[in-house]
């Protein structure tokens, strides 16, 4: 056996246990998929920590440039001298672009977990349907895994957050 089917073997197992800690295999679909996502959370937060903090320094210089640009702008139109609010304002927002597609580059590391659970669960779960109470034009009467997982998901990071901040001002 070599290294890689060693390994997925492993995350494997180690990612279906929850599933099957209950009897009952409704109540394991449901443990086992908010546990998925709760290691998705968990995973996607420690990268972007990793990714924050490898980026750091350029974060706070072009936070700090954005910041210095708009105060100079709002100078030059409080003097009046549109010429000058007009060109600092244009590097403003050339600085803030920066800023914020930096900032967008960084949260999408904390996505890659997503990609990787749902793929698990491709390879698990793809024959498995859900029945829905309504009919669902986009998916019919019954819906897969991803219909379950990713509200799940979003639930546990909304869950995570307001823990987080929680954490942080006690």
């Amino acid at each position: 056996m070599d290294f890689f089917t060693w390994l997925m073997e492993l995350v494997d197992a180690f990612l279906i246990a929850p599933y099957r800690w209950p009897q009952d295999p409704v109540l394991g679909w449901w443990l086992g998929t908010f546990i998925l996502a709760l290691w998705s959370t968990i995973l996607g937060e420690i990268t972007l920590a990793i990714a924050f903090r490898a980026n750091r320094f350029h974060v706070t210089k072009t936070t700090r440039e954005m910041a210095e640009y708009h105060d100079r702008s709002m100078n030059a139109l409080k003097a009046g001298d549109k010429g000058a609010y007009k060109a600092i304002n244009k590097l403003a927002n050339e600085a803030f672009g920066k800023t914020f597609f930096l900032q967008i580059a960084m949260a999408s590391a904390s996505l890659w977990p997503v990609a990787c659970a749902l793929g698990w669960m491709q390879a698990r779960f793809s024959n498995i349907r859900f029945p829905l109470p309504f009919d669902l034009p986009p998916l019919g009467e019954t819906a897969g895994y991803p219909f379950i997982f990713i509200p799940l998901y979003i639930l546990t990071r909304i869950i995570f957050g307001k823990l987080k901040k929680l954490l942080r001002t006690s």
